[in-house]
């Protein structure tokens, strides 16, 4: 009678670990896969941005397009400015871009202005016929010292290797 309990307990125990065992198993089955269909989700959203960007870029026969050509942003915050730059001449040519601070509020220092952007100005940018290039221009306003106003900027296209092409794209921030 006695060994029989055992062999009972004994049995129980195995029925539980193996359940256990097969749940936990499951569960991390489940987890890896919720965690991949995520990365998958985020690639996939990724890939549809580019593609709406150049498509947008695409369609334009400019050298040089931004996403918007205005923007309020408040103090302590940041903004990306997206921009397309486009090889519109029939041979490979190497463009750069720069950023001028043309207007700002008065008694506002425009290296100081300058020193909120973050940008590949001055790059060079090796560019076959008709490809695109997309880049983005980070504004990041401080909470301090960042007077309120509006603030005109002047992004200049230039073909580095003597093609003669120079284009100009105005961009208008307002601090608020």
């Amino acid at each position: 009678m006695e060994k029989r309990g055992a062999l009972d307990l004994s049995m129980n125990t195995i029925v539980v670990i193996v359940i256990g065992i097969t749940l936990l198993t499951l569960g991390l089955k489940w987890v890896y896969g919720v965690f991949g269909d995520i990365e998958n989700s985020r690639g996939q959203i990724n890939a549809a941005m580019d593609e709406q960007i150049r498509e947008l870029f695409g369609e334009s026969d400019d050298p040089i397009n931004l996403l918007t050509a205005s923007k309020a942003i408040k103090q302590g915050e940041n903004f990306d400015l997206g921009i397309g730059i486009k090889n519109t001449l029939p041979e490979k040519h190497v463009y750069t871009y720069v950023i001028t601070v043309e207007q700002t509020p008065p008694n506002v220092n425009k290296n100081s202005v300058k020193s909120w952007i973050t940008s590949g100005e001055g790059l060079p940018l090796n560019l076959e016929s008709g490809a695109l290039q997309s880049d983005l221009i980070s504004f990041d306003i401080p909470s301090s010292g960042a007077p309120l106003g509006t603030y005109r900027l002047l992004i200049t296209l230039r073909c580095t290797d003597n093609c003669g092409l120079t284009e100009v794209a105005p961009f208008v921030f307002r601090v608020q």
